[in-house]
């Protein structure tokens, strides 16, 4: 009985060890200083109507995650909490939450030249495919932070939805 025991506690010890948690790989210092800040921002619908929109994107959990909450300006009214970190392989995943009861899962690449491109692709209610981007790009010499989100139902030809052009401020 004590050897079963003894046995017990080596195989739980190794199972514990085996499925310990594994260091998140961190955000890097451009990615954080290209993204994190206040922002205000306008742009416009693919229909030419105006759109307003305030954001704020800070770090947390040990500089694990951004966490980025857009707010529409009235009378427009999608709000987003998203959580944006990395993958062991260097790529970005975001989570986004919404106030329309959303939430989807997004990956993307980021590079300094060409910003970031955060891709997820869903079937709608009939089980047809469909393909969704944000595309985030600092625009040159200073300029804002260019917000633009698409819609494609083949990943080849896109339709824009909106797009925004957020300025950072101090708070």
């Amino acid at each position: 009985m004590k050897k079963l025991s003894l046995l017990t506690l080596a195989l739980a010890g190794l199972f514990l060890t085996t499925n310990a948690q594994q260091p998140v790989k961190k955000l890097s210092a451009n990615f954080i200083n290209y993204f994190a800040g206040y922002y205000n921002g306008a742009g416009t619908f693919s229909n030419g109507k105006p759109i307003k929109a305030n954001a704020e994107i800070h770090l947390a959990m040990d500089s694990s995650w951004l966490i980025y909450d857009h707010k529409d300006v009235p009378p427009n009214q999608y709000n987003a909490h998203s959580l944006w970190g990395m993958e062991a392989n260097g790529d970005i995943i975001a989570f986004i939450f919404d106030n329309f009861g959303g939430h989807r899962q997004f990956k993307g690449k980021f590079s300094a030249e060409n910003g970031l491109l955060l891709n997820n692709a869903y079937l709608d209610k009939n089980g047809n495919k469909h393909y969704e981007h944000f595309i985030y790009q600092q625009l040159p010499a200073g300029g804002p932070l260019k917000m633009s989100y698409e819609v494609s139902q083949d990943s080849i030809t896109w339709r824009m939805i909106d797009t925004l052009h957020l300025i950072r401020n101090k708070k």
